[in-house]
């Protein structure tokens, strides 16, 4: 599977105030994980065409995946699994936050991630025509309802 985003481009996009501006903590196993999760089942036969429209991809794609792998990196971030168990990093100058602003944060990532999956789709759909791959029946997002995070 081809890599849409870098670790580089995820933490400009989704992380613009990260003191590591290469991504060196967004590992390219998340950004995977992203594209196969949240991407390939809204883009379905689109999806490995994708080469052909570097716009589409710049300008909704990215930005809608960089959102996606920063809800799955943010947990990692907060804590980190050792020989010791699971621990939240401490450096001289910085204290972890709590778990629940955690959770608050991803919330608020994947609602951000949801409705920029949501404005690609749309540009998708009105310029379906430029886009002959596309099959909207392919979409799961046009198949499945997802509210008060019940799937119906």
């Amino acid at each position: 599977m081809v890599i849409i985003i870098s670790p580089a481009e995820v933490a400009s996009r989704a992380f613009p105030s990260s003191l590591d501006p290469e991504g060196g903590f967004i590992p390219e196993s998340s950004i995977l994980a992203a594209q196969q999760k949240f991407m390939k089942p809204v883009l379905g036969t689109l999806y490995p065409h994708l080469g052909k429209y570097p716009e589409l991809v710049d300008k909704y794609v990215k930005p809608a995946l960089a959102q996606w792998v920063r809800y799955l990196v943010l947990p990692t971030i907060a804590s980190q699994v050792g020989s010791m168990g699971i621990i939240s990093p401490r450096g001289q100058t910085f204290e972890s936050v709590a778990p629940m602003s955690v959770a608050a944060l991803r919330a608020r990532t994947k609602s951000d991630a949801r409705a920029l999956t949501a404005r690609m789709v749309e540009h998708i759909e009105v310029l379906v025509q430029d886009y002959p791959e596309y099959d909207p029946e392919k979409n799961i997002m046009n198949r499945v309802s997802v509210t008060g995070n019940i799937v119906l």
